[in-house]
């Protein structure tokens, strides 16, 4: 079961935070300051630092459409992830992605910096993995514990409204409903995704698996109209502004082949990183499911 293994997550989590506690009271350090240089570490770093902490955060930070915290943002300084913006600031620790220039990583590390850089969270494991790690880089591993709690009691709640809908569905002799993630130009999400496992966890068949994508991927318009699928769920960037490319899910081909499915619009700054707000995506999954029903 999905929650045994997140427990057991839980609990490797709790042992790790005791001795990262033991180690910082006696070391009796200060708390390190930090800079971010990659949008989703700046959601984790708004998350769980105390403000004093925060030197500055990357640009994206305030981007409305990818960033969650963007309000939050406006309050600390922003960088471009280069060493002569960042060096001035003299942070203790940077935090970055995969995609933050490695000669750029290099170069930080080389004139002392701590450089710590994050995986891109592709599943809830990753993504708790992700705020334990900042919890503890940060000092604020009581903080991090707390939001770890809170996000495993909201996904236990959710766990038992799936298993409520899915009895019902057994009883009425009906099988999961269908739907697919349809972006700009189709593009599409497998189970390797943390969209793709918030559709999983909140009991939708996820028709992209049928064919073969496991990660990300496209449908053409004729892969969505045989696929039949029952809900459509897209995170336009920077709602109001949509491309033809982003109209997809309103293409009159699909309504003259006899398609009305439900079209779910999910925020785009709760889809881009993963963080407690994906929780939410998972609960709007399981509100859809009601609502078609």
């Amino acid at each position: 079961m999905f929650w045994l293994r997140l427990s057991s997550l839980a609990g490797v989590v709790c042992c790790s935070l005791g001795l990262s506690q033991v180690a910082a009271a006696n070391a009796k350090e200060p708390v390190p300051s930090v800079m971010s240089i990659n949008l989703c570490a700046d959601q984790l770093v708004m998350l769980l630092a105390d403000p004093p902490q925060i030197k500055a955060l990357s640009r994206l930070s305030r981007d409305g459409a990818g960033s969650y915290y963007h309000e939050l943002a406006a309050s600390y300084p922003t960088v471009e992830a280069s060493a002569e913006q960042i060096l001035p600031h003299a942070p203790d620790v940077v935090l970055t992605g995969p995609y933050v220039s490695r000669y750029t990583r290099t170069l930080l590390a080389d004139l002392g910096l701590r450089v710590e850089s994050l995986e891109v969270a592709t599943s809830l494991d990753g993504m708790l993995a992700n705020i334990t790690l900042v919890g503890d880089i940060l000092q604020r591993v009581d903080k991090a514990a707390s939001v770890v709690a809170a996000i495993q009691a909201r996904l236990a709640e959710v766990e038992q409204r799936v298993e409520l809908l899915d009895a019902a569905m057994v009883a009425a002799g009906k099988q999961r409903p269908k739907a697919a993630v349809y972006d700009a130009n189709g593009y599409t999400v497998g189970l390797d995704s943390i969209r793709g496992q918030a559709m999983s966890i909140a009991g939708w068949h996820n028709v992209a698996e049928d064919r073969g994508i496991e990660s990300y991927g496209a449908l053409a318009l004729e892969d969505l109209i045989h696929l039949n699928p029952d809900a459509l769920i897209e995170s336009p960037y920077s709602a109001g502004t949509y491309s033809r490319g982003q109209m997809l899910t309103r293409h009159p081909a699909l309504r003259q082949a006899g398609l009305n499915p439900l079209t779910l619009s999910l925020a785009s700054n709760e889809t881009i990183c993963a963080g407690p707000w994906s929780v939410g995506i998972i609960e709007q999954l399981v509100n859809a499911r009601e609502a078609l029903r």
